[in-house]
């Protein structure tokens, strides 16, 4: 079977639940496409692999997997993946325990979806961002972070008005 068709039948297995299944067929996809050359799909295989991990909790195997992805979407120039596997592993370093590991991917992988023009995945990430901060107990870091995202987006005018009142009220805006 070549990549593509395990990398096909990996997605199937993921999308209908059958995690463990799926994590040994991107790992058989993603060996399939280093051995073709496939620098690129492979680190798109093992991205999704991360993430397969992550669902099963077995958070340093997901660190890996992102940590390669994020490598060789970054050598390949590839800003969007790498802030895709950036904000992925930020998920794992988040659910793990490390916070301020989180914070920082989290920020990167934004930054990133910024700069590539992906205005709806950066959105989505400062999002995720703010609704750990919400967790963690940090209030105003949350809303400053909810309105960056919302400042994105465009529109919700009257949403960010609105948040804009306590960030005025702490200083945080002028």
């Amino acid at each position: 079977m070549d990549a593509e068709t395990q990398y096909a039948e990996a997605k199937r297995l993921y999308e209908a639940g059958q995690t463990v299944d799926a994590v040994s067929a991107l790992e058989r996809a993603r060996a399939a496409y280093l051995a073709e050359g496939n620098a690129a799909q492979a680190a798109r295989a093992a991205n999704d692999l991360g993430v397969a991990y992550y669902r099963l909790g077995r958070w340093e195997e997901a660190r890996r997997a992102l940590q390669d992805a994020r490598a060789t979407f970054e050598q390949s120039g590839d800003a969007v993946g790498e802030a895709k596997a950036i904000g992925n592993l930020a998920q794992v370093l988040n659910r793990s325990g490390d916070k301020a590991g989180a914070e920082t991917h989290y920020a990167r992988a934004a930054a990133l979806f910024q700069q590539a023009g992906e205005r709806g995945l950066a959105f989505d990430t400062l999002r995720a961002w703010s609704h750990m901060q919400l967790q963690r107990g940090h209030w105003l870091e949350a809303l400053a972070t909810y309105d960056r995202a919302l400042g994105i987006k465009g529109g919700a005018r009257a949403l960010r008005a609105f948040l804009q009142i306590p960030l005025r009220m702490l200083g945080a805006r002028s």
